[in-house]
């Protein structure tokens, strides 16, 4: 077997569930073991069409090694066949909803992962887009709303899982609103994507476990423009997208940042954002801080935020909410 180099940041562990099940996955699969004390990864198939039956041996036993990884160099090929393998379970009509979405938030929650943690590139944030696709055609049969959401999110916060959570939430907004397909998938996408400029923040001072000082929060603060600034660079998203990462942090009665921008000045996407961001944050638990309950969350941004938000999306937001909360 050939051994590879021992940094760990090279390599990604990856789900052997969503590998190729005919052989075209085009990249090689690595275990970790300890040699001496020190990490090192060992090849265990190539991307060869004689290792193929290899790998199909491992993963129709489901035995032998439990973990996998692929170089980072690797990562959009892999998530390209992430997203083929979980289209086909989407559209299985035999899947019950509950392991689709399951799987759904699984696959976008690493993807914002390797972009926020690990540097990814932009190409592997572009597989958002599929996903967040697929996670429509999930909902779109099913009368889930947003308890339901609630229910397969993850309930601790990381900037990762915090994106996807928000993606979720204002995507299903769109869906109980009414708005056109394209709007909701949009309208999806930039919640996945709101927060993609903390990429560019120092990650130490995003998972303090303290209260911020107001030197560091101003630091924070910049992560408005520069999450604007990356989606304009890729030339690939609306100005929709955009300004959900611009002006997320804009209150609706002025005050806000990182323009200040008052009423319908802020764009409405940003307007549902600003609610769905508030919304999670606060029912997610922190180190130093408990999750608030869904009830209480909402008590709090009608009676002591609400000049904050666009009222009519508050109140729409809480009337869907239903009877669960």
């Amino acid at each position: 077997m050939e051994k590879s180099a021992t940094a760990d940041a090279a390599y990604r562990r990856i789900d052997l569930e969503f590998l190729s099940k005919d052989g075209s996955d085009h990249f090689d699969l690595y275990y970790k073991t300890r040699v001496f004390g020190n990490d090192k990864f060992v090849k265990f198939a190539s991307s060869k069409p004689e290792h193929h039956d290899k790998v199909m041996t491992l993963l129709e036993s489901g035995e032998g090694i439990d973990e996998f990884y692929i170089q980072e160099e690797d990562l959009f090929k892999y998530y390209q066949h992430a997203t083929a393998t979980l289209r086909k379970l989407v559209n299985d009509p035999n899947c019950p909803f509950e392991k689709k979405a399951e799987k759904v938030y699984e696959v976008s929650k690493n993807i914002m992962k390797e972009f926020f943690e690990n540097n990814a590139t932009d190409k592997v944030l572009r597989a958002s887009d599929e996903v967040m696709e697929m996670m429509e055609e999930c909902f779109k049969d099913v009368e889930v709303g947003f308890y339901g959401i609630s229910k397969i999110t993850n309930k601790d916060y990381y900037t990762y899982t915090h994106s996807v959570n928000v993606g979720l939430y204002c995507m299903t907004y769109g869906i109980k609103i009414g708005l056109p397909k394209t709007d909701v998938r949009q309208l999806g996408l930039g919640g996945m994507l709101h927060d993609v400029g903390k990429s560019k923040i120092d990650i130490k001072l995003l998972n303090k476990n303290s209260a911020l000082t107001k030197q560091e929060f101003e630091a924070i603060k910049d992560h408005a423009p520069f999450g604007e600034a990356i989606l304009r660079e890729m030339k690939c998203y609306g100005a929709g997208i955009i300004d959900m990462a611009a002006q997320h942090h804009e209150r609706y009665n002025g005050g806000g940042y990182p323009s200040g921008l008052t009423g319908d000045d802020i764009s409405y996407f940003a307007r549902v954002c600003k609610v769905m961001d508030v919304y999670d944050a606060l029912t997610t638990r922190r180190p130093y801080k408990k999750a608030m309950s869904a009830y209480d969350t909402l008590i709090l941004m009608k009676k002591q935020m609400v000049e904050e938000f666009d009222g009519k999306v508050l109140d729409n937001f809480i009337q869907y909410m239903g009877p669960e909360v």
